[in-house]
């Protein structure tokens, strides 16, 4: 009983409640949204591991949330940002707390269609063989108010990729592209992971069928491990 008490607590501590939903702690920087890595290290420390960046060549629809700080969230983020730099200031006993953004990629069909592009011909080959990699498709960060206050106000927000490898939001009104804002100055505090699954198309060819939440089932005939999914192929092959 004593050690699965334990257990929960370390557990616990890796993850924070946002919305209502359970996100993972950051550990490192090196966390941003549309990544593709794997979740790294020992019951005491875990930490996610970037091992590929996806191109882009069309925006991904992103879903933003706005959220004030408590008392987890913003001991999660000083953890992180050891220099604050965005100074965000924390009282709790002062009614107007300070607000932090969740991002979220909202168009699985367009992320899937983008990992299927030829551009990312070698990424899906990486990740066939890695059963544990996840793409991250969440992430809660602290940024400047002035920051914070344009990517609330935009009509819509897309992930782009208008430079090499690297990742921006562009925000949009009328159904143009007015601003785009890099993740420089953000801090990411905390994530979400979605995971791969693999099926069989028409011509009996091992694909990337699907992407799921971390705590969902891949869609009957596709599997996480893309070895499962070749010997279903195989056996009703027979």
């Amino acid at each position: 009983m004593v050690l699965l008490a334990v257990l929960i607590t370390i557990t616990s501590c890796h993850s924070i409640k946002v919305n209502k939903s359970a996100m993972r702690t950051a550990t490192s920087t090196l966390v941003a949204l549309g990544v593709i890595g794997m979740q790294q290290g020992t019951i005491l420390h875990s930490d996610f591991k970037e091992t590929a960046l996806p191109t882009y060549a069309k925006p991904i629809r992103v879903g933003v949330t706005a959220t004030t700080f408590d008392k987890t969230t913003f001991k999660t983020y000083t953890q992180i940002a050891k220099d604050n730099k965005q100074g965000i200031t924390y009282i709790d006993s002062v009614k107007t707390k300070p607000i932090f953004i969740t991002l979220e990629l909202l168009d699985r069909v367009s992320l899937l269609s983008a990992l299927q592009k030829e551009e990312n011909e070698q990424t899906i080959q990486y990740v066939k063989n890695q059963k544990d990699a996840g793409i991250v498709s969440a992430v809660s960060l602290a940024l400047p108010n002035q920051q914070v206050k344009e990517i609330t106000a935009a009509e819509a927000v897309f992930l782009v990729n208008t430079k090499y490898k690297q990742y921006q939001l562009s925000l949009v009104r009328d159904g143009k592209s007015y601003k785009t804002i890099d993740f420089g100055s953000a801090t990411v505090f905390a994530y979400q992971l979605s995971y791969f699954c693999w099926g069989a198309n028409g011509k009996r060819k091992i694909v990337l069928s699907d992407i799921v939440d971390e705590t969902s089932s891949c869609p009957k005939s596709t599997y996480r491990d893309v070895g499962k999914a070749k010997e279903k192929m195989d056996y009703f092959k027979l």
